[in-house]
């Protein structure tokens, strides 16, 4: 099924008045159970607004870059019923005015539960107002890629405690990631996404998240995670995305994580050995990526040799097979098997995708499949050579 949604071609300002008129006229009864529910959905074309997607607009935050259009007191009405905003690509520079009033006055957004103000790569730490995060009580999203927020976290944006889906990739976050994360920020977070920043260690407060699905921080300068990151305390969690960094180890907490842990992603780091025992214990794993590391390093491509079965199929010799058994654990090789010479990958438990291509160990074992293929080849064209050889000198006998 291919759905479409057509956009919205009014000015901001055209759409805001429309929302509000329509607040304006159909007030929440209170008597209503649902009236203070931030996702009821709209009781059709005339009823309150509930989402506004303001994406890749621009030219219409110009000449301020700021959201003061969004916030004239006229508009109220509108901003009280939104569930979901996005503020996606529009140039933003400045978030002033989202603040605490010094009026007390309700927030601006009491039921707003997704906020998107991504790919806005002028706001910086300094384009949030301290108490940014007063005006979103409800907010459970939080989706910030692509902006310029760094080198630390704002602190605003650490305090909105409610938070189960918190992206900041693509940033430019760097050194320790806030060690409070997980003990007093954040504890609720489900989704954790890091991608994309330079990012050299994280605190083990995430160690400590409970409800924590999906932790994501590839493409960061980790080059270790404190033991305990993950651990058992991450009953939850399902997705761990450790690609694209510099690590050369890992805890040995991880084989702790659980039988939940489905998908695990270690691929293009420095890793030169595996945990004894994480095989055995993430029953779970679907996909375990360990490409382009340093398993096998020192690995001597050229040493041992291999044989041919009777079928002709290549077969290891015990040199070979000593050298995978030396490089990883008995538990990864008897559930997993050794990596395939060609493809890199562990094809023994057909339940979860193992792929190890470009460690010097899987590289190495290339190799010599590739130099047995070619001996292979070499010697039946000689034995061919010779067959024909022999029958040209029968025939001239």
């Amino acid at each position: 099924i291919i759905m479409f949604i057509k956009k919205d071609l009014r000015k901001i300002p055209q759409i805001l008045s429309d929302a509000a008129s329509r607040a304006a006229s159909s007030p929440p009864s209170p008597d209503d159970p649902a009236a203070d529910d931030a996702t009821n959905a709209n009781d059709g074309k005339d009823g309150v607004v509930e989402e506004m997607r303001f994406a890749r607009r621009a030219p219409e935050f110009l000449p301020s870059r700021g959201v003061s259009m969004l916030l004239e007191p006229k508009y109220c009405p509108a901003l009280d019923n939104l569930v979901q905003l996005s503020l996606y690509d529009c140039g933003l520079k400045s978030l002033a005015g989202i603040e605490l009033s010094g009026d007390g006055a309700a927030p601006l957004f009491p039921k707003l539960t997704s906020l998107d103000i991504g790919r806005n790569p002028d706001l910086t730490n300094d384009s949030l107002p301290g108490t940014f995060h007063t005006q979103f009580p409800k907010l459970l999203q939080l989706w910030s890629d692509d902006c310029g927020f760094g080198p630390n976290i704002p602190a605003t944006l650490l305090e909105m405690d409610k938070l189960r889906v918190v992206r900041m990739t693509g940033n430019k976050l760097e050194g320790e990631l806030e060690d409070g994360i997980g003990i007093r920020y954040w504890k609720s977070a489900r989704v954790l996404a890091l991608d994309g920043n330079k990012l050299t260690s994280v605190g083990r407060g995430l160690g400590r998240m409970e409800c924590l699905e999906k932790l994501h921080l590839r493409g960061n300068e980790l080059t270790a995670l404190p033991e305990g990151v993950p651990g058992r305390d991450n009953h939850s969690l399902t997705t761990l995305g450790l690609s694209s960094n510099r690590l050369t180890s890992l805890p040995a907490s991880l084989a702790d994580a659980g039988a939940i842990l489905k998908e695990l992603y270690l691929n293009g780091n420095r890793i030169e050995e595996m945990l004894e025992g994480l095989a055995e214990k993430l029953v779970g794993l679907e996909r375990l990526n360990l490409a382009h590391n340093s398993i096998g390093k020192g690995t001597n491509a050229t040493a041992g040799s291999q044989r041919s079965n009777d079928d002709g199929d290549v077969a290891m010799e015990d040199s070979e097979e000593d050298d995978v058994i030396r490089h990883l654990p008995r538990d990864f090789v008897d559930r997993f098997g050794a990596p395939e010479p060609l493809t890199g990958l562990c094809a023994k438990d057909d339940k979860c995708v193992v792929r190890m291509e470009g460690n010097p160990m899987a590289e190495s074992l290339r190799k010599r499949h590739l130099e047995e293929e070619k001996r292979r080849a070499k010697q039946i064209a000689m034995d061919a050579e010779a067959n024909q050889t022999a029958m040209e000198t029968e025939l001239v006998q």
